[in-house]
């Protein structure tokens, strides 16, 4: 469990550049096998790292399992909205997701968008001299991902919102210190300009949908 109050805090938030499985999960699987307990920013958790065990988690979710939050969380987004997380915001994401990855729309749009990404960028990635691959292929599904779910086009925008998305995730998982230079500091300042562009992206786009719907009916 680690040290009283950090657990394995350290171990398990430093940094890895590899893209392989983090060496603190790694390292815990080899010792304690696919399911262990642990310490993590003082609380103390149980890692799954069992695809059946996990797939059944997500399946009794609200039944047997309640979904629970990081501090960061709670800070970040207030109370109030983490709960409706559970509510209207959690089902339209998700029928959101679903609509995009589905399997009819992967078969009929988003293998061929895929594809057709995927080209356009090896045409780019070969007229340079090097190319971080990893960092390439990160922002060619970010990019493909956020122009299907909020019609985000990085041609046509100022904003960098891959770039404050990262932060935004790092700060999620951080320790919740509100210094300048720590990613939970970060995550603050961009969180707002995150939730702006997507729920303002979200709702334009629901819009069109709604008017090319009646459109048609009329």
């Amino acid at each position: 469990m680690g040290l009283p109050l950090l657990g394995e805090s350290h171990h398990f938030f430093s940094p890895n550049t590899s893209s392989d499985i983090p060496p603190f999960i790694k390292e815990s699987i080899k010792r304690y096998g696919p399911l262990f307990k642990t310490s993590l920013v003082g609380r103390p958790v149980v890692v799954s790292t069992d695809p059946e065990f996990n797939h059944y988690i997500f399946q009794q979710e609200g039944k047997l399992f309640q979904s629970w939050y990081p501090d960061t969380f709670t800070e970040i987004f207030g109370r109030e909205n983490v709960g409706s997380l559970h509510g209207f915001i959690y089902k339209y994401l998700k029928s959101l997701v679903l609509r995009l990855v589905g399997p009819k729309s992967l078969k009929e749009k988003l293998l061929c968008e895929m594809e057709e990404k995927a080209w356009r960028c090896l045409e780019s990635w070969s007229n340079q001299p090097s190319v971080d691959l990893k960092e390439a292929i990160a922002t060619m599904i970010f990019d493909l991902t956020a122009k299907k779910l909020i019609s985000y086009d990085p041609n046509e925008s100022s904003e960098d919102l891959r770039l404050n998305f990262v932060a935004f995730m790092q700060g999620l998982i951080s320790f919740p210190v509100n210094i300048p230079g720590t990613a939970y500091n970060k995550c603050l300042q961009v969180c707002s300009e995150l939730l702006k562009v997507f729920f303002v992206r979200t709702i334009v786009t629901k819009y069109f949908e709604l008017f090319e719907m009646f459109g048609k009916v009329i």
